[in-house]
């Protein structure tokens, strides 16, 4: 099994760090800059705590045939109700976009249909998070969910419906509900990357990502990768992972 590799994206200028061949996610730092366009975990506290945004809203778009289960988008919902400090409340809305054009794409295809296509953006007393589900697969392997600003996700979507719902693969709610939530995670800065650890529990391996292999945040989303989970529950948040959050003021 090889080593994850660090590599600089020139053409994008974002860095690159790659989990192991089964992961399920890659972490990418964005570009410094305003609100919406910091790097993955710079808005954690924002998203965990009340004191400058009381609300959120979650914009979700999806390219054709992507649209996620309801379940799935159901789980994303009581994720962020458990862990996050909105009091006026979080929407959550669903619409979808043309594709992305390509059966292959990079960060820099992801991050320009970000540019052209997403309308909610942090502002006044509410914070925005961007779900993108694309109808194409990444150019980095068997990668099917990148955290790649600091309010934005992107699900390959493609990649999960060729590996998911068929017979001997795990449901398609289960599949989408881990990549999912596992982004979200790393958005509110977890492992190490914008939350800080109370008990060091990183993966040294595999930054920002958990030594617990039952946990969320854990590289593979089991030993075996996500979409081997056939008979078991999607992963949930570890007590190191959810110690972190609440002393970052989350729930």
């Amino acid at each position: 099994m090889k080593r994850p590799l660090l590599s600089l994206l020139l053409l994008s200028a974002f860095l690159f760090q790659s989990c192991k061949k089964e992961t399920t996610s890659v972490i990418l730092s964005g570009p410094v800059g305003v609100n919406d366009l910091r790097n993955v975990g710079a808005s954690a506290t924002e998203l965990l705590v009340s004191d400058t945004y009381t609300t959120l809203t979650v914009e979700l778009q999806y390219g054709p045939g992507m649209q996620l289960q309801e379940q799935s988008v159901a789980n994303l919902r009581s994720f962020l109700e458990q862990r996050l400090n909105k009091p006026g409340g979080i929407t959550i809305q669903s619409k979808p976009v043309a594709t992305i054009g390509k059966a292959v794409v990079s960060v820099a295809d992801i991050t320009s249909f970000t540019d052209k296509n997403r309308t909610a953006y942090t502002d006044g007393n509410r914070i925005t998070v961007y779900v993108y589900i694309t109808d194409a697969s990444f150019d980095k392997g068997n990668v099917v969910g990148i955290a790649y600003r600091n309010t934005a996700v992107c699900l390959f979507g493609k990649t999960i419906q060729s590996n998911s719902g068929g017979i001997n693969q795990a449901s398609r709610v289960k599949v989408e509900s881990g990549v999912l939530l596992h982004e979200i995670g790393h958005i509110l800065g977890l492992v190490n990357n914008g939350t800080a650890m109370v008990t060091p529990h990183e993966d040294g391996d595999n930054r920002a990502h958990c030594t617990n292999t039952n946990c969320l945040m854990y590289y593979t989303i089991e030993t075996t990768g996500l979409m081997n989970m056939l008979n078991n529950n999607i992963p949930q948040l570890d007590a190191n992972c959810l110690n972190d959050l609440r002393a970052n003021g989350g729930k």
